[in-house]
């Protein structure tokens, strides 16, 4: 658009319309940023009440487990006062050393043997034992208590009848002897109330490598209903809707205890989850064994798999948080009306001189756009790439100087052609291919294109890219012909030398020694039939040919007479003999193949199992061109006579490779075996038999 047509086009745009929409559009900024204030405000706002919510949850549920630690302490410092006696350890002390059934103290049976006296002294002491335990049980306000042997069997307990441990019990007592310190069971619901198993060593009088050994342990069962019951009550200072609830872990899974309840211990079907260090972090979400939502933390108890979780209603806890909200956005509301009202008065006031501001604006952005517009037509007037357009049909709809020049053709004529009538048949049906390519995938396409062009070769380089309209749809295609004549022309002069450079360095092998030029011919040929056979790149296949001409390079400086012996090599001739690596590696190490001759050459010889030289590679360490050239090498080596051997027959060559895995890859090996059984294959044997 021109700055006169821009300037033509701005009364009809509606100024009445335009300054409306800006109006709004600043007014809805106002909003905008006033409910951002006001998001932000409250979410400052919750941030600082659940800051204040975990504080105070943490204290109480911090505390509360405080409390049950100090009770269970206590639980602990009043059997030790009885079990750390010296009457109570040496006789549990005794009891151990006997190696006996410990029920001859009930029963009064002593079985005759070497320690007869000694438990019948201990059957004498048992009910003063007895009376004194049975006394403390009452004391303490247990409601039962035992002392357990090794071996699993109580033999003093507080009770006229002792009932059978649990399985549960007898784990816990197990624990403690493997860990001798003061074990507690998980809550448990009984005729009596809820009820908690507690478990202490008796230490040995006696100390075994400098430590007290655990002789028995006595397990004490105390009434827990009274204590839990305080501990999840509320005090006069708890808020509404806050309650503490606790929750342990057993085999059978997460239970809740509530001890009001019939049953005192509830199963939770969705238990809370833990972090790492077994707590439960400050979040909202499901109270236990309910669905009401709150916020919750939990505290586990010290040795103890219980946890005393502090919760409270989401409702409750963010009553002053709805109100903050309520009022924040009332006085959003407010300072929204009184800035509209200000802005509109203003705004009737200025509206004058903002037509005037936006109009010489729409006439410097027009001028812009002028310039601009004649800058890019300079470039493209002057740059020497191709540059064009064509339409979805594939004509052409723009085309710069340089390929109107280019094609011999005015621009003028250029316009409305397609590649077919611009470049030739052929040419034009390979750059439709890729027209295709481009608008199919939607993302740039390059490719190289030999054109003729006024009966002169040329190489291009053409880049394409989808000219895309409104909604992304696909209006055309433009193309950028790069012209690499003169960069294709250099390659193919390199590669010209690097040609003669190998064809000097084989004959100089012929020279030198026809039969290592024969053995490199063949080589070529198998090497050749593998790349195929393995589906190679076309660089992987050019590497292995090259490097099979070459690979024999090296042993031109190696003494024909070792070459040629019949005899088997001593170890100093083997060690001349792979010399030939370092030798090849001298002579080819300088030359630039652009391909990765050199390094397979020098790892040819080396072997997956690590056996081979120079470097005892293994497995994948060797590089494919490598592999390939190791089992052409060995191949050519057998089907041909040696001195000190006559020639192998294709078959027994095979065979050899197959048995030997562990120095050659069995891949190739079979691609081998299957490209000798082509056509190819066969022609290539017959000529290796001449």
């Amino acid at each position: 658009m021109t700055a006169s047509s821009s300037k033509a086009a701005l009364p009809a745009m509606g100024k009445n319309r335009s300054e409306l929409i800006m109006g709004v559009a600043i007014i809805s900024l106002i909003i905008v940023a006033l409910l951002t204030w006001v998001g932000w405000s409250v979410r400052a706002k919750q941030g600082e009440l659940h800051e204040q919510i975990r504080g105070r949850l943490e204290l109480l549920a911090t505390s509360r487990t405080e409390v049950l630690s100090a009770w269970l302490s206590g639980l602990v410092e009043q059997t030790d006062k009885l079990i750390s006696s010296d009457l109570f350890r040496l006789y549990a002390t005794d009891m151990d050393l006997i190696d006996a059934d410990p029920s001859f103290l009930i029963t009064g049976i002593i079985p005759e043997g070497e320690s007869y006296d000694q438990m019948a002294q201990l059957t004498d002491q048992f009910p003063l034992m007895h009376q004194t335990f049975a006394d403390f049980t009452v004391f303490a306000g247990f409601l039962s208590g035992r002392i357990v042997h090794r071996s699993g069997q109580s033999y003093i307990g507080s009770d006229s009848r002792v009932t059978p441990l649990t399985p549960s019990q007898t784990a816990l007592i197990k624990k403690t002897f493997a860990y001798p310190l003061p074990h507690f069971s998980p809550l448990r619901q009984t005729g009596n109330g809820l009820v908690i198993d507690m478990c202490v060593p008796i230490f040995s009088t006696a100390e075994e490598n400098g430590e007290k050994k655990a002789v028995a342990v006595a397990m004490l069962t105390k009434s827990a209903g009274t204590t839990i019951t305080s501990l999840l009550s509320n005090t006069p200072l708890s808020t509404s809707g806050e309650r503490t609830r606790i929750m342990q872990m057993t085999e059978a899974g997460f239970q809740e205890i509530v001890p009001w309840s019939p049953g005192g211990i509830a199963h939770l079907s969705s238990p809370p989850e833990l972090d790492s260090g077994q707590r439960l972090d400050f979040d909202k979400r499901n109270s236990l064994g309910a669905q009401t939502p709150v916020f919750s933390l939990g505290v586990k108890v010290p040795d103890l798999d219980l946890w005393v979780v502090q919760e409270v209603d989401t409702r409750s806890a963010t009553q002053g948080l709805q109100e903050y909200t309520r009022i924040s956005l009332l006085i959003a509301g407010l300072i929204a009306m009184v800035t509209s009202l200000l802005f509109g008065a203003v705004w009737w006031r200025t509206i004058g001189q903002s037509h005037k501001r936006i109009a010489g604006r729409f006439q410097t952005l027009a001028q812009e756009l002028e310039q601009q517009r004649n800058f890019l037509d300079s470039i493209n007037d002057s740059i020497p790439d191709f540059i064009a357009v064509k339409n979805l049909s594939g004509n052409y709809t723009y085309a710069n100087p340089a390929l109107a020049e280019g094609v011999g053709r005015p621009e003028d004529e250029v316009l409305g052609l397609d590649d077919v009538a611009l470049f030739g048949f052929d040419t034009g049906k390979r750059l439709e291919q890729s027209d295709a390519q481009t608008l199919q995938t939607g993302v740039p396409v390059t490719v190289t294109e030999r054109i003729f062009l006024k009966s002169r070769e040329h190489h291009f380089q053409i880049t394409k890219v989808t000219l895309k309209g409104d909604h992304d749809t696909p209006q055309g295609i433009v193309s950028v012909f790069r012209d690499i004549t003169a960069m294709v022309q250099a390659e193919d002069r390199k590669r010209q030398a690097i040609s003669q450079t190998v064809e000097a360095l084989v004959k100089a092998i012929e020279f030198t020694d026809p039969y290592l030029a024969g053995h490199s011919l063949l080589m070529r040929d198998v090497s050749s039939l593998l790349a195929d056979s393995l589906n190679l790149s076309p660089e992987d296949k050019s590497t292995v040919e090259i490097a099979s001409n070459l690979s024999q390079i090296g042993k031109m400086f190696i003494d024909k007479t070792i070459l040629t012996k019949v005899d088997q090599l001593s170890d100093a001739e083997k060690e001349l003999v792979q010399k030939h690596v370092d030798h090849a590696a001298g002579i080819l190490r300088q030359i630039d193949f652009e391909l990765p001759v050199y390094e397979a050459i020098y790892q040819m010889n080396e072997r997956l199992d690590g056996s081979g030289y120079p470097n005892g590679l293994h497995d994948e360490e060797i590089g494919l061109q490598a592999r390939v050239l190791s089992v052409a090498n060995s191949f050519c080596a057998m089907i041909r006579p040696r001195a000190y051997r006559p020639a192998m027959s294709p078959e027994q060559a095979l065979e050899n490779l197959r048995s030997s895995t562990h120095s050659y890859d069995l891949r190739i090996v079979e691609a081998l075996a299957a490209a000798l059984e082509t056509s190819r294959g066969n022609k290539l044997l017959e000529k290796a038999g001449e």
